[in-house]
Formats: C-alpha cells, sequence, structure tokens
C-alpha cells in the first residue's frame, strides 16, 4: 500500500487552486498510482508472489498473508512508478520473480496497460505502468534530421553512434569504439537496415577518410549498399593490395572470406607494430604517438549474415575468421556489426555471438529468435502494431528500449554526395530547403497547413522535424507573401496545427515580412 506521504497529502496550492490544470493532472496520476498499487499488489498475491502463514500463526496477524509493499509512487504523463520495498519482500520471494515474464503479462492485463519492471543501483526496484499504450515516453517516430542535429561533441569519443530515444524521450549515442563489436537481428522489415544507414551516415559525416574505413558486405543482390560505393571511406584494392576484385564492397558470397582474411591480416600487422614499438596498447595511444602514420579504424558492415553462415563450406573459414577478428579487434581498432533477419542458432555462432556485447533486437517471430541476441525474451513480445524501427538494446548492465532513427533514401543520397564533394558536417547540416520554399510548398501542395509532422512526411525527411519548429516559431504571427499574395502564419490553436491563411490587402498586423534565409540555413 502506498503510504500516507505520498499518496494521500496535497500540498497547498492544490489546496488553494483545485481548477489549476497542472494540479487536477496530478490528482488524476495520484488516484490512478492507489489503483494500479492496489490491483498489483492484489494480482502478485493471487499468483503465489507473497508468503502464507501456517494455520497456527494466522492468530497472531491481520490476514495470515504477506503480501508486496510499495513504499513510494512517482509519476509523470507518460507513466506511473510503484517503487517496491526490496527490504520487506514476503519470505521466499526474489526480484527475479516479480520480473519473470509471464508475471509482466498477467500484471498488463489487468492493469490494461503495459507494464514493466525496472531494477538498478540507482533506483532500486519498480514496476513501471505506461498511463498510454506504447507511451513510456518513448516517441513512434524520430527523423534522423533530429538525431543529426542534436549530435553530441564527439572529441575523445571517436565512431560516435546514434542509437535512438529511450525513456523520458533522451537521446541515446554510444561509440562503436566501445562495444567494440554490434549484433543487429529482428524479422524482416522489422527496421534493421535502416538502423545501418544511420549508423553510416553518422560515421562519414563525423570522421574522415584518414579516420575511417569502411568495408561493406550487401548479401541482398547490393540493393542496399551500393550508393556508398563511391565513398571515400571505402576500402580500396590499392589499400588492400589483394586480388579481391570488389574492394571494400563486396556483394557475392564467395568474397566475403578473402575480404575478412584481408581484416585478418591488417590486425595482425597492426598488432606487430603496436609491439615493435615498445608495447603500445591500443590504436588510440598509436595515433596519439604516431600522427605522421595515423592508423583508421576498420569498420565492417554485413548486411544478411545468414546467406554465409548457411552455406557450410563459406561457413566453415567465415566463423573462424569473425571469431579472430571479434576476439581481438577492440586494441588495433577493428570493429564488426552483423546483421541478419533469421537469428538462429546456425546463423549466429555461440563461438562468434560470444565475443559481440552490443546487441540490437528489433521485431522477431518467436522466444527463440530473440533468446539467439539478447538471450532474453524481450523482442518476442514486439508486435505488429509495434512501431517500425523499435529495438531493444543490451550490452553488458545496459539493457533499454529504443525507437531508432529514421532516415530515408534522399537523406542518404544527400548525405553521400555531400561527402563525396569533399563538404564538411556543418556544411552538410546547412543544405536546408529555404523558408520561402517551404511556405509555398505548404500553401500550394497541403492547403496552408504547417504542421512540423505533415511537412516533413510530405518532404520525405529533406528537412528534419526540429528544423521545421524552429521555422514556425520564428515566422509565427508574420505576414508572409506567396506568389504575390500574403498571408498570415497563424498559431496553433488546440488540436489545430500552425497555419498559413490569406489575409485581404491592408488585413493583418499592417507588417510585411520577406523570408530571410541566412540564419536558418546555418542552423
Amino acid at each position: 500500500m502506498l503510504t500516507k506521504a505520498s499518496s494521500l497529502f496535497l500540498p497547498m496550492k492544490e489546496r488553494i487552486f483545485p481548477s489549476d490544470p497542472d494540479v487536477l493532472m496530478r490528482r488524476e496520476i495520484r488516484r490512478e498510482a492507489n489503483w494500479f498499487a492496489e490491483t498489483i499488489r492484489r494480482k502478485l498475491t493471487r499468483l503465489g508472489l507473497c508468503y502464507r502463514y501456517p494455520k497456527n500463526q494466522k492468530d497472531f496477524l491481520e490476514k495470515g498473508v504477506q503480501e508486496i509493499k510499495f513504499f513510494k509512487a512517482t509519476g509523470s504523463p507518460d507513466a506511473v512508478y510503484l517503487h517496491i520495498n526490496t527490504m520487506l519482500l514476503p519470505r521466499g520471494v526474489r526480484l527475479d520473480d516479480l520480473a519473470e515474464e509471464a508475471v509482466l503479462n498477467d500484471l498488463s492485463v489487468v492493469c490494461e496497460r503495459p507494464v514493466r519492471f525496472i531494477r538498478n543501483h540507482t533506483v532500486g526496484a519498480m514496476y513501471l505502468i505506461e498511463r498510454n499504450s506504447g507511451v513510456w515516453g518513448i516517441p513512434r517516430l524520430l527523423p534522423y534530421g533530429d538525431v543529426l542535429d542534436q549530435f553530441p561533441e564527439s572529441s575523445g569519443k571517436p565512431l560516435l553512434i546514434p542509437l535512438g530515444v529511450g525513456e523520458n524521450r533522451k537521446q541515446i549515442f554510444r561509440s562503436l569504439a566501445q562495444f567494440p563489436h554490434a549484433l543487429i537481428g529482428g524479422a524482416t522489415g522489422a527496421g534493421k537496415t535502416t538502423f545501418m544507414h544511420g549508423w553510416i551516415c553518422s560515421l562519414i559525416l563525423k570522421n574522415g577518410p584518414d579516420d575511417l574505413r569502411l568495408a561493406l558486405v550487401d548479401l541482398k543482390g547490393g540493393t542496399e549498399f551500393t550508393r556508398y560505393k563511391k565513398l571515400p571511406h571505402l576500402l580500396t584494392n590499392e589499400m588492400m593490395v589483394t586480388d579481391l576484385e570488389a574492394g571494400g564492397f563486396v556483394k557475392r558470397a564467395d568474397d566475403v572470406v578473402p575480404l575478412l582474411a584481408y581484416m585478418q591480416k591488417e590486425m595482425d600487422g597492426r598488432l606487430a607494430r603496436f609491439e615493435k614499438a615498445g608495447g603500445i596498447q591500443n590504436v588510440r595511444v598509436w595515433n596519439y604517438h604516431h600522427r605522421k602514420s595515423k592508423l583508421p579504424r576498420l569498420v565492417l558492415f554485413v548486411d544478411e549474415l545468414a546467406v554465409i553462415m548457411l552455406d557450410p563450406t563459406l561457413k566453415k573459414h567465415t566463423k573462424r575468421l569473425l571469431a579472430d577478428i571479434t576476439a581481438r579487434g577492440r586494441a588495433p581498432g577493428v570493429h564488426v556489426v552483423l546483421a541478419t533477419q533469421r537469428p538462429e542458432v546456425k546463423v549466429v555462432d555461440g563461438l562468434i555471438k560470444g565475443n559481440i556485447d552490443a546487441r540490437f533486437a528489433f521485431r522477431v517471430t518467436d522466444n527463440a529468435s530473440s533468446m539467439v541476441i539478447l538471450d532474453t525474451t524481450e523482442a518476442a513480445r514486439f508486435n505488429d502494431s509495434t512501431p517500425l524501427g523499435r529495438f531493444v538494446y543490451r550490452s553488458g548492465l545496459e539493457k533499454y528500449e529504443v525507437q531508432a532513427p529514421l532516415i530515408t533514401d534522399k537523406q542518404i543520397s544527400q548525405y553521400v554526395k555531400s561527402v563525396c564533394e569533399g563538404r564538411g558536417e556543418e556544411d552538410v547540416k546547412s543544405v536546408r530547403i529555404p523558408p520561402e520554399e517551404i511556405f509555398e510548398f505548404s500553401v500550394q501542395q497541403l492547403g496552408g497547413n504547417f504542421s512540423r509532422r505533415v511537412l516533413y512526411s510530405a518532404l520525405d525527411g529533406q528537412v528534419s522535424v526540429d528544423y521545421l519548429n524552429r521555422l514556425g516559431e520564428d515566422y509565427e504571427g508574420e505576414i508572409i507573401e506567396v506568389g504575390g499574395a500574403l498571408y498570415e502564419l497563424q498559431a496553433a490553436k488546440g488540436s489545430m496545427p500552425r497555419k498559413l491563411v490569406r489575409i485581404e490587402d491592408g488585413g493583418g498586423n499592417g507588417k510585411i515580412t520577406i523570408p530571410q534565409t541566412t540564419n536558418h540555413n546555418q542552423k
């Protein structure tokens, strides 16, 4: 049960101003928290997650049953958190019992909301109940442009990549150099390849060819990675000094083993150089002391691992090479990203998987597939209503549910073209559609609708939602000329988005604004 301190006493403001919307929201969350606490406590008792005293002891107790207790409840518009009193757990009940998937499924049914179990050293143990299905603070759509706009400074963090947005809409970035390898799995159409495109674009925008070299294995017939063939970051035959005709871009399964053999040879050569130089620990230390002979980090992307691993001849050599590279690749700066739509034991070999700590599980068809990727069944809970690009991330003690960034084909082409032309990151970020063109598009194609989401979708992601939002804020209430006519960008009203509304000559606030593109293009 919740204590009085957490659920019954209202602050002075809430007693004096009971009609304040914020106060009413907090009251509603408190009522829900009490109901959820009572409902979950009763359900856990019925599931046997309690301690029932022997009959001869019942006279000394009120009920003869010791139940799960919650000592505090916190909440937000997105979720309610019930903090479990771990010091007074009923005899014989463990935290692992409360976190079992079958238990969480039962609790979700009785609460009519998704219920999750959270446990870490900072917050203790708690049940999280989503107040609206699919919320938990994670958006259903995350435009890649928004991620690029909020990319943190990567100094000291080589190969920084975006994972997406997690709980409480927190953007998550990690360094591939720290993983140092990754395994991505999920059913067809779940978002794996789009996820990898976001990684590749981030890497080429944030790292020059002297710092990063890519090897791309596209076993879907070359349909996904062909657009990267002209990148200056791609490994070449000249660099590799091999007879591999494809260089760093491979679309034939037979070419995979020679590519892996080159990467193993390069790894061994670097380790030998480190030893000869007096026992240098890793590529980062080497580059610090040998700035005139820097070693670029090598990143291998493989999109569809199953094509190789289901071929008995290729699997034998591939397994041996991948196991060696993933075991020893961190120090010399060789990194591997493997993706498959068939996360099966015969595809994701235990010898390879054991060396890959970072796992990314998108929607899968069964518990067994989820176990292969995560060693848990969490990814199997995703269903057809789960947003495209939703995955479970697990690395070491970290485990999050995350929404991956959505990057469009036009964005990929734009970024690749910009990098190939030698433009820097800021130039790429400043490639925006001028405001006057967006205003004209809104009037002519959308009837004046200036919803940032509608515009983003209609423009196929050529500009970010963040940019469109800033544009709306800057020009809201202003008079804008479009095609010789005057329009006012009116503010949003309730559920209605901003809108460009035509005004008669002499109407409005008497102020005509000519759109200026300079400042926006620099943002």
